[in-house]
């Protein structure tokens, strides 16, 4: 598989928020929250919290930036579409999420 394939940019699009989200997940539990746990953090605030859904989600969305500029500097359009692709999928979900 190539590359400089929008499956490629789709897959690591919808993957890269999850990253994302465990970064925002660990500076919450480390810096704002110290006196609580990654585990509190996904079971207590994100899951159990509908309001809390969406702006986590729109928050893990940034690791999706360096993603796209890095297949820009590399020349790989056809995963820059894909990666844009996975972000108007999470939209669609964060927007669901507001209704």
């Amino acid at each position: 598989m190539a590359w400089n394939d929008r499956t490629v940019g789709l897959v690591t699009g919808l993957l890269a928020p999850l990253a994302g989200f465990l970064i925002y997940g660990l500076l919450y539990v480390n810096v704002i929250r110290p006196h609580h746990d990654l585990g509190w953090f996904v079971q207590d605030l994100f899951l159990g919290t509908r309001r809390y859904q969406a702006p986590v989600l729109s928050l893990s969305l940034l690791a999706d930036v360096p993603l796209f500029f890095w297949f820009d500097r590399k020349g790989r359009v056809e995963a820059m579409r894909g990666v844009v692709t996975a972000l108007f999928i999470h939209g669609a979900v964060i927007v669901a999420l507001w209704i």
